[in-house]
């Protein structure tokens, strides 16, 4: 026999209409599609009561817009619109799901409550209205926050999923509750490792936040924190409070604790200000302001640590950066950084980019640039740290470019005005340079003048290509002083002074390439395979310029890339005398069926046909016919290794010059094991090994070794741990950092704790991993089904 449910009262107020009987395995339109307003209750059984109440017994059902009530029983008074259901009482809606005996609401404003509610909440998260800049500069870890100290939001795989129970649950509107004695957590059923127990819970909706008074964070049953108030976000938007306290230890600073509090000043603007006690040291204070307007973005920050104890002086690290675009092609930026002295690096921070800094820029930038004509102005100058490495300030320095295409011709212009000024703690003083026996003196400044205008005509295939190029460089200088002079070992002077000159050089080259390309297999697998060979020929006459300054230039490092350039000094006081030849060949293997490109190696040499007599103050004149031969290779393997690799060999002393190797193999997220190999000849020989490794079930391992085989000591070490529980992680690190201005390396150890969405204890390591593990894959976010 048929089940039959009855469709027991639809109506959209004020009116109201009979349904009627139907089969369960029937289906019928959804009545509620045509009004939004509707309201359906369906069960086994109905009764009606002088047209005004009605009760739905056996599998009893209620549904209005996007709300669901469940029970056993539904008594409901359509004057007072007041609904009393009894057993298995279930509420859904908005992905908030209540369990409960009994629940007593009233319907029109959802106001009511439920005992001894058990409830849960599952949504995908939604993407915060604030500024993407704000959730990207820097500051992740910030982009959602709790007022309690040790509450900062963490990251996590969570898709808003969380759950509880209470005393007593109050529905105070259409998108709030209240819970009394509640617990709160992320974990899935069955697993209690960590709740928010509150004397009061107030769960909203509309602004995804919930307030708790009297609220302590349990861990494995043991509180870890208490705050008297605490609010917090279901999802990933931007809140001010209080952040979670982060503690560590280096052996430069002692113990750390810092308790940072989030300022969510507006939606394009937020700050943060953290104190900073160390042990060794004192208290600093660090603040960061961030600001992103529809033309401009910019980031500020600051550090001061007044009487350093060890130190015993004040200290300090300043930071202003601003990007803006005025509209109509014009744009400006502002980069300015200063700390108070040379050792601030070395001694307050843990990372190895930071403590081999040596000088930072004080720059403003203005630009326009429009589809012909690019302009830049350019005032820079430098704090240096090292008392040795101090470039030229540039005061300041205009740049003009164009390029202009016609049917078969392109022009391009290059010209550019520099004043070049020293720093004012720059001791004009010997250093030694390559030449054997000679030492430099220099304090020359002055302006210099460059112009270089050109044309070409490239000509292009499916098969290949070729353009020749005409140019003339132009370059002018005039000095403030006449500072240079080069001396041998006796003292004797081997070189006049630097004056006023300039230098007219026409330039001329020939790019040239084919494409060749052939279908083959292997085994079961198709490749297209190319063979692409290129051909480059430079002319530039020879003109002395050992009479000029250098400014700003340096021999390029030779490579594949500047293989194939006019000029191999960077910058504009040299332009090297040319008549040479330059090959190579390259070779690819890309899949047919996807596309991909497998392997692709390339090898490459130059050829003199005459002496290079253009160098660097001190330099020797090279003479051989050829340079190195420099070799690439990239191979993106089906057995999840990637390999790349270069060779740089010089054919007359018959050795190796440089070489680096590196190869990853990374088969899944949370996998990955990285080697590398550098080599440069007198100077660098070192190995780098990383990995992020399961170790057991939730277990994962963290590990780097960057090791100098010539200096015959470790640069750089990292050792940790990382767990993962679904809802909640935990990571340990220990790093070692050799200092550039210290031979004393500088440990510091790292621990944070992870309770999934809703707050995250400690110093954080996932910056530091993500640069010391190329393919670190934060544990959260590694899928189920890999982990």
């Amino acid at each position: 026999m048929l089940k039959y449910r009855a469709i027991a009262l639809l109506f959209a107020l004020p009116s109201m209409v009979i349904g009627h009987a139907r089969a369960a395995d029937e289906t019928s339109p959804d009545k509620t599609s045509a009004n939004p307003e509707a309201m359906v209750i369906e069960a086994q059984h109905l009764e009606m009561f002088l047209d005004r109440k009605m009760r739905a017994t056996g599998d009893a059902e209620m549904r209005q817009d996007d709300k669901a009530i469940f029970g056993d029983r539904i008594d409901y008074d359509t004057l007072n619109e007041e609904l009393h259901v009894v057993g298995n009482t279930r509420v859904e809606q908005n992905g908030l799901v209540v369990l409960g005996p009994e629940l007593r609401l009233k319907m029109d404003d959802r106001e009511g409550e439920m005992k001894e509610p058990v409830f849960t909440f599952n949504r995908q998260p939604t993407t915060p209205e604030a500024p993407a800049v704000l959730d990207t500069a820097g500051l992740t870890a910030y982009s959602t926050v709790s007022r309690i100290p040790g509450a900062s939001a963490a990251p996590s795989a969570s898709t808003g999923f969380a759950r509880g129970d209470a005393k007593r649950i109050v529905f105070e509107g259409p998108d709030k509750e209240r819970l009394y004695k509640a617990r709160y957590t992320t974990c899935e059923a069955g697993v209690d490792d960590w709740y928010l127990r509150a004397s009061e819970l107030e769960l909203d909706h509309h602004t995804e936040t919930g307030t708790a008074t009297h609220a302590s964070v349990e861990f494995k049953g043991v509180p870890i924190l208490y705050t008297p108030w605490i609010d917090f976000p279901f999802n990933k938007q931007r809140k001010s409070g209080l952040l979670a306290p982060s503690f560590g230890t280096t052996t430069k600073s002692g113990v750390e604790l810092s308790i940072p509090y989030y300022w969510n000043i507006a939606p394009d603007m937020d700050a943060t200000i953290a104190p900073r006690y160390l042990s060794k040291r004192g208290t600093q204070l660090q603040g960061e302001f961030r600001y992103l307007g529809q033309d401009y973005s910019g980031e500020d920050s600051l550090e001061l640590l007044p009487n350093d104890s060890q130190a015993d002086r004040d200290r300090y690290y300043a930071k202003i950066v601003h990007n803006h675009a005025f509209g109509h092609g014009w744009s400006g930026n502002l980069h300015i950084e200063r700390v108070s002295d040379d050792q601030y690096f070395s001694d307050m921070t843990t990372s190895i980019v930071s403590t081999s800094r040596v000088n930072l820029p004080q720059r403003g930038n203005i630009a326009y640039s429009d589809d012909v004509w690019s302009f830049s102005g350019l005032v820079e100058r430098y704090q240096t740290l090292d008392d040795v490495s101090f470039p030229y300030q540039r005061l300041p320095q205009f740049t003009l470019a164009g390029e202009k295409e016609w049917d078969y011709l392109t022009g391009n212009l290059y010209g550019q005005w520099t004043k070049f000024d020293r720093s004012d703690h720059a001791p004009i003083s010997q250093a030694m340079i390559s030449a054997p026996g000679t030492s430099l003196v220099t304090g020359v400044t002055g302006s210099r003048s460059v112009l270089y205008p050109s044309i070409s005509a490239p000509l292009a295939r499916s098969y290949g290509y070729i353009t020749p190029k005409l140019g003339v460089h132009y370059t002018s200088y005039k000095l403030d002083n006449a500072g240079f002079t080069l001396t041998d070992n006796d003292g004797n002077v081997t070189s006049s002074e630097f004056v006023n000159d300039s230098r007219s050089l026409p330039i001329f080259s020939l790019d040239s390439g084919l494409f060749f390309d052939r279908d083959f297999r292997v085994v079961k697998n198709t490749y297209t395979q190319t063979l692409e060979p290129r051909l480059f020929y430079v002319y530039v006459p020879y003109d002395d310029q050992s009479r000029l300054p250098v400014f700003d230039s340096g021999e390029a490092d030779l490579s594949l890339s500047t293989l194939f350039s006019e000029n191999k000094f960077t910058g504009n006081d040299r332009i090297n005398d040319a008549n040479q030849l330059s090959l190579a060949v390259t070779t690819r293997l890309i899949d047919s069926k996807t596309g991909l490109q497998r392997l692709a190696a390339t090898i490459g040499q130059r050829f003199y046909f005459s002496d290079r007599r253009v160098g660097l103050p001190g330099a020797e004149e090279i003479t051989s016919s050829t340079s190195d031969i420099v070799a690439a290779i990239t191979a993106r393997l089906r057995n999840h290794w990637n390999v790349d690799a270069g060779w740089q060999y010089n054919t007359d002393i018959e050795r190796s010059v440089k070489s680096n190797i590196g190869a990853r193999y990374n088969p899944e997220p949370g996998k990955v094991l990285n080697l590398s190999y550098r080599f440069t000849r007198d100077s660098l020989e070192q190995i780098d090994i990383s990995s992020e490794w399961p170790l057991a079930p939730q277990w994962f391992g963290l590990a780097r070794w960057n090791y100098s085989l010539r200096e015959d000591r470790p640069i750089e070490g990292l050792a940790g741990v990382e767990y993962d529980a679904g809802c909640w992680q935990a990571r340990a690190v220990m790093q070692r950092v050799s200092v550039a201005t210290d031979e004393d390396p500088n440990y510091a150890f790292f621990f944070q704790l992870e309770l999934g969405g809703m707050t995250s204890i400690g110093t954080s390591p996932l910056s530091l991993l993500k640069r010391s593990i190329p393919g670190y894959t934060n544990t959260s976010l590694i899928p189920d089904q890999t982990r």
